[in-house]
């Protein structure tokens, strides 16, 4: 992989997976843009290219399709291609906190939908429009979105909003994967379960899986990587479940969570 081109959205936290995903791939030689609407974005930049990674980062709206177009021009421009895009940037269940969680659907406003859609599907839609012109021309790609468990296989009540968002990842990626296999370009999507990112509530819900602990985010960058890489070749529109074997369970038991 080294050599190759990757652009990176959700890289604003250090413990979240868009980071561990920008450090798996930079230690296999491949050439950085990460992005994120946080200035932290920045900090991760400074951090991967301390470990000697060819990174440049970006602060920018990933829900506004102009930024990600000006954003996707600059990359080009420096290195001439984009070999790799991962799709992580998005918001999931945090427990009681805005944006619709927790709210039957009844009592959704518009704006809880409309935010949940944009964060979690528009971004995904976005970068992949600018993006895949440049790999359908050079007839190469590795698309790798970011759904989840909820919304395409299982759900909680109070999450419907960002059920149909994750949903609708793992449909678009359904559909464009049979669009694009004809110019060497595969697309995937990856469905974690409960990932420990520092937060306490996906720590404790990872206890009641089988293996009693939430995964990490090394572990799901460790997914990315393999999916982004050519040893992954002739894998091509899969939703792929990174849960420690929580989904084959139908009852959690006590330590069990909803939002």
């Amino acid at each position: 992989m080294i050599g190759k081109v990757a652009l990176i959205t959700g890289v604003g936290s250090k413990t979240g997976i868009g980071y561990a995903a920008g450090m798996r791939l930079g230690r296999e030689g491949v050439k950085l843009a990460i992005a994120d609407i946080s200035k932290e974005v920045s900090d991760r930049g400074q951090e991967l290219q301390a470990l000697g990674y060819d990174v440049t980062s970006f602060k920018l709206n990933i829900t506004k399709f102009k930024e990600v177009m000006e954003m996707v021009e600059q990359v080009v421009r420096k290195h001439g291609r984009i070999d790799i895009l991962v799709n992580i940037a998005g918001i999931g269940p945090r427990g009681a906190i805005p944006l619709g969680f927790g709210k039957p659907f009844s009592e959704l406003t518009e704006e809880d939908w409309d935010l949940q859609i944009a964060i979690n599907l528009k971004t995904t839609f976005n970068c992949i429009r600018n993006v895949l012109p440049i790999m359908i021309k050079q007839h190469y790609g590795k698309i790798v979105n970011m759904s989840s468990v909820t919304g395409t296989i299982v759900s909680d009540p109070g999450a419907s909003a960002y059920s149909a968002a994750k949903g609708g990842v793992s449909g678009l990626t359904k559909a464009l994967a049979l669009e694009v296999a004809q110019y060497g370009i595969t697309v995937n999507a990856i469905c974690p379960g409960w990932i420990d990112t520092g937060r306490e509530l996906e720590h404790k819900a990872g206890l009641s899986s089988p293996m009693k602990r939430a995964g990490t985010a090394e572990e799901v960058a460790n997914l990315v990587m393999f999916l982004s890489s050519d040893q992954s070749s002739y894998l091509n529109g899969h939703n792929v479940v990174i849960d420690g074997g929580n989904i084959l369970q139908e009852y959690k038991g006590e330590g069990e969570l909803s939002y």
